[in-house]
């Protein structure tokens, strides 16, 4: 028997436990059981789950046990493990039947709005959820807060952000101090979607206004700063749009390799060789990630050829071997006769490289070949990174 099934079993149990300490035996009867086949139905439900068939135990059990004060913990129960399950649509069925329960009272109510807030986000009918999410904003605290976070679920989903950013806001009034960081930083990437928008459509001054209030809310978001550089790039501010950059050697130098494209092409459009030389000594002199290591051979190599580029990278790996290193150095290495079986090779070997996962999600572990804010495996904000080994400067 499936362990969901036992559970529903104990919860039945549970319940008709809880039933009979509220009462007599004879109460109980009138109050629980009032149809003359209660009883029937309750073991029919009982037969239901032992011969593994819960959906039908489901219902069964829904039918026979009453709405009221001492059950709305069971039903809520039920239809939580009914949602995780998947099994959205009797989750909700639930949730309504006991929402239609005049028994009820305010706050009780509250909860089984909660409940259906949940399994409304589940089934994708964002619209209604969000109604009931703006008639719990005025419920008790523990409740307002659960909806306000199911809230920021559904702007998300619908890419709301303004009305996401109002929802942080209260969320920042009531939070724990412990609480505030994670609720600032996803505000920050908020302000940062609408600064991708208004970046869209060329609108610089009020993306500006967005970023400096992105970083209002966290400053070591690199995200700021390399929509900032992009911005500057864009209105051929190169100075402003390095210095921008170069910022997050300090927010996260992980992110490094995505600011260095741009940095680049910032000093080639100011014709400004010398600094350009000593940003990347700069960086060849610190511990370098492979991606960036690779990144810069490639420089090398479209300004000073192939064997200054392949001088770096033998003195690179004779320190700290690596697939991705070697592999670049087998292409380096390749001939310029045109040998059918080594072209092949060389062919794999690039498709091998580009078809690897560059960055991975640091709270869930998922995988992914392009950066994403937003993780999509567990929709937490700014946690998926680079996936990079340190490159350490080798020893002279």
């Amino acid at each position: 028997m499936e362990f969901g099934n036992l559970f529903l079993l104990l919860l039945m149990l549970i319940a008709l436990a809880l039933a009979w300490y509220s009462g007599y035996k004879t109460q109980l009867r009138v109050k629980y059981f009032p149809h003359k086949n209660a009883n029937k139905d309750y073991f029919i439900g009982l037969n239901y789950l032992l011969n593994d068939e819960p959906d039908q135990s489901i219902d069964t059990f829904i039918s026979s046990l009453e709405v009221n004060s001492n059950t709305l913990e069971s039903h809520l129960a039920l239809g939580d493990l009914l949602r995780r399950r998947g099994k959205v649509d009797g989750s909700i069925a639930v949730y309504q039947k006991l929402f239609a329960n005049s028994q009820l009272n305010h706050a009780e109510l509250n909860q089984v709005k909660l409940g259906l807030v949940k399994s409304y986000v589940a089934a994708g009918l964002l619209d209604r959820a969000e109604k009931l999410i703006d008639e719990l904003k005025v419920a008790e605290t523990e409740v307002k807060i659960a909806a306000l976070n199911q809230g920021l679920i559904v702007y998300q989903l619908e890419k709301e952000w303004q009305k996401a950013i109002m929802v942080v806001n209260d969320l920042l009034k009531l939070c724990l101090p412990n609480q505030r960081l994670g609720f600032q930083i996803r505000a920050s990437h908020f302000y940062c979607e609408l600064a991708e928008k208004e970046l869209e459509f060329e609108h610089y001054n009020q993306a500006k206004k967005y970023l400096s209030n992105a970083k209002d809310m966290e400053r070591n978001n690199v995200r700021t700063s390399l929509i900032l550089g992009r911005l500057e790039f864009e209105q051929e501010n190169y100075k402003q749009a390095i210095k921008a950059l170069l910022k997050i050697s300090s927010q996260d130098p992980s992110y490094k390799v995505e600011a260095f494209d741009l940095i680049i092409a910032s000093y080639q459009a100011l014709h400004d060789q010398n600094k350009l030389q000593k940003f990347i000594e700069s960086n060849l002199q610190e511990p370098l990630s492979t991606t960036l290591l690779l990144m810069i051979i490639a420089y090398i190599k479209s300004t000073e050829g192939k064997d200054k580029a392949r001088q770096l990278l033998f003195q690179r790996i004779a320190s700290s071997p690596s697939i991705e290193l070697l592999g670049q150095a087998i292409l380096l290495n390749e001939k310029t006769e045109s040998d059918s079986t080594a072209v092949k090779f060389n062919q794999i070997l690039e498709e091998f490289l580009e078809n690897k996962s560059r960055y991975q999600c640091g709270s869930c572990g998922f995988d992914l070949k392009n950066l994403h804010w937003l993780c999509p495996g567990c929709n937490e904000w700014g946690f998926v990174k680079p996936i990079d080994s340190i490159i350490e400067e080798p020893k002279s």
